[in-house]
């Protein structure tokens, strides 16, 4: 189980996320800033993605936007990566999203706006308090519209620290209509090792354009989980609804009784 080492201190993080920004900002100048962080978060996604589950236009779509950088430009993209991890490492939080909004990327035209990491987690709190009385192998989230993962990572964060392993304990399915904020997830759910599917498409038009499915989705083969999951739900429902009818039969069975015993009289 991995769990949260011990935090970094102010400095050490700020340091990170200064080697982070002085990195970003040397890679093509001659490129608009939201573009070289799309390329870099849609790089590295795939690269994570096709280690596990090779797709041949995904690769495709890698080798066409490396030709777009330097030998030398693409090495800072490796470094943007170890840069990540390192701020990830702590604790499963959304760095990604407070990176877009520290170097300005958001777009207030279109309300994107990335929530903050305390209120996330105080959210995940109140999340998993209401699970904690429901008898379950493991938690299902559904968050329809995710962003870079804010909601789900603090999710997997209280989970460690009630001593659980968010590979066998939670599933996720993320979807989110903006593609550079699915990968943004998928990248940060992938680094912690979180089991989820991450879905690019307008949730409310019920849209799936593309799915992602984080390599611990596949190493935990929650396919056949999530199967096994469903089974077990419906024929806990034909139980119930059984149950039901027979107690509803019985009591018209004694209320007849009832009516006998009465018109006898």
């Amino acid at each position: 189980m991995k769990k949260p080492r011990t935090p970094h201190s102010a400095s050490d993080e700020g340091a990170q996320y200064k080697s982070f920004i002085d990195t970003f900002n040397g890679i093509a100048h001659h490129r608009h800033r939201f573009e070289v962080f799309k390329d870099f978060v849609t790089m590295a996604a795939i690269s994570l993605h096709n280690a596990v589950r090779k797709s041949a236009h995904l690769e495709d779509e890698y080798l066409a936007t490396a030709k777009r950088y330097t030998r030398e430009e693409l090495e800072a993209f490796a470094s943007l990566l170890g840069i990540l991890v390192n701020l990830l490492e702590p604790m499963p939080q959304d760095i990604m999203g407070e990176l877009f909004m520290a170097l300005n990327l958001g777009n207030e035209r279109t309300g994107q706006f990335f929530t903050p990491n305390h209120i996330s987690f105080l959210m995940a709190q109140i999340n998993l308090a209401a699970q904690s009385n429901e008898e379950q192998d493991f938690v299902k989230l559904c968050e329809p519209a995710c962003g870079a993962g804010g909601m789900v990572l603090p999710f997997a964060r209280c989970l460690i620290d009630s001593g659980k392993n968010p590979a066998q304990a939670m599933w996720a399915r993320c979807q989110d209509i903006d593609r550079l904020a699915a990968l943004m997830c998928y990248l940060q759910l992938t680094l912690w090792n979180i089991p989820a599917v991450v879905v690019v498409g307008d949730t409310l038009a019920n849209e799936v354009r593309e799915v992602f499915c984080t390599p611990a989705h596949y190493l935990g083969f929650w396919d056949v989980r999530l199967a096994w999951a469903d089974r077990r739900d419906r024929q806990s429902t034909e139980l119930e609804a059984v149950t039901v009818e027979q107690s509803v039969g019985a009591a018209h069975q004694v209320l007849w009784s009832y009516t006998l015993v009465g018109s006898s009289i």
